[in-house]
């Protein structure tokens, strides 16, 4: 049987763009709950995640059809769960569901940094990934907890920033740095956080913000100093960094 697997991050971001502007019309949007061989379903318990690893053969029918969706049983999964794929996506781009009696089971499991690992490499280049050790995940954690913090924060609206005495201005060209990553992939290989992509320079890492042309000033929100100082050294003894600039 053949599978396939779930597109590269950006092109899942890109398709749950497509679909967010019309997700008020019933045929792009996906239902919280469904009802399958007698078993309700539910999704929403992966919150900062994104499905990979999850693979359909190309080849096989799905298990079942809704007016709007596909929805195949998720093999050799540590719980009961089905993905769904909107029959108007433009890209693999499946919801996952649980059976609502596992609901807690399931999202307490998934939002346990115990059972994932810990990966960094440069941003967009999957076959640069290196698999942190044990003794290396507890800064990873930090990290990608602060970046879970500033993916559901910073962007979506309002006036207040609750990162605004993270934020520095450095004197450094927009994109002129190593661009680099931190995340973790559950046990299981279904669930990765957000591949962000992180800026390393100076030896520092940071998260790019926004960029000032008059000044040339990119602003960035820092890491916490130690988090900071680990990860860097991570990424300069993996060899992932190419062209780091020191800002003046």
């Amino acid at each position: 049987m053949k599978g396939r697997a779930l597109c590269p991050l950006f092109a899942a971001v890109m398709a749950a763009g497509c679909l967010s502007g019309c997700s008020l019309l019933p045929k792009y949007s996906d239902p919280a709950r469904v009802e399958i061989g007698g078993q309700t379903y539910v999704t929403g318990f992966y919150d900062n995640l994104w499905p990979v690893g999850i693979t359909v053969g190309e080849d096989e029918p799905p298990e079942s059809e809704s007016e709007y969706h596909f929805w195949w049983k998720v093999a050799n999964a540590p719980f009961d769960l089905y993905c769904a794929q909107n029959k108007e996506a433009l890209y693999w781009n499946p919801a996952v569901y649980c059976r609502e009696s596992q609901f807690d089971e399931v999202k307490d499991y998934y939002a346990d940094p115990e059972n994932y690992q810990y990966y960094i490499g440069r941003y967009l280049e999957d076959d640069t990934s290196v698999l942190l050790s044990e003794e290396d995940e507890a800064y990873a954690e930090r990290a990608v907890g602060f970046i879970m913090e500033l993916d559901t924060t910073v962007g979506v609206g309002g006036i207040f920033d609750p990162f605004e005495d993270r934020k520095v201005a450095l004197n450094v060209e927009w994109l002129d740095w190593d661009r680099v990553t931190v995340y973790r992939v559950s046990k299981d290989g279904f669930f990765t956080t957000l591949h962000m992509e992180l800026a390393l320079c100076d030896g520092a890492l940071y998260s790019a913000f926004s960029y000032d042309e008059q000044t040339g000033q990119t602003i960035f929100y820092r890491f916490d100093e130690d988090v900071s100082e680990h990860m860097a050294s991570l990424f300069a003894a993996y060899g992932l960094l190419e062209n780091q600039k020191t800002p003046s």
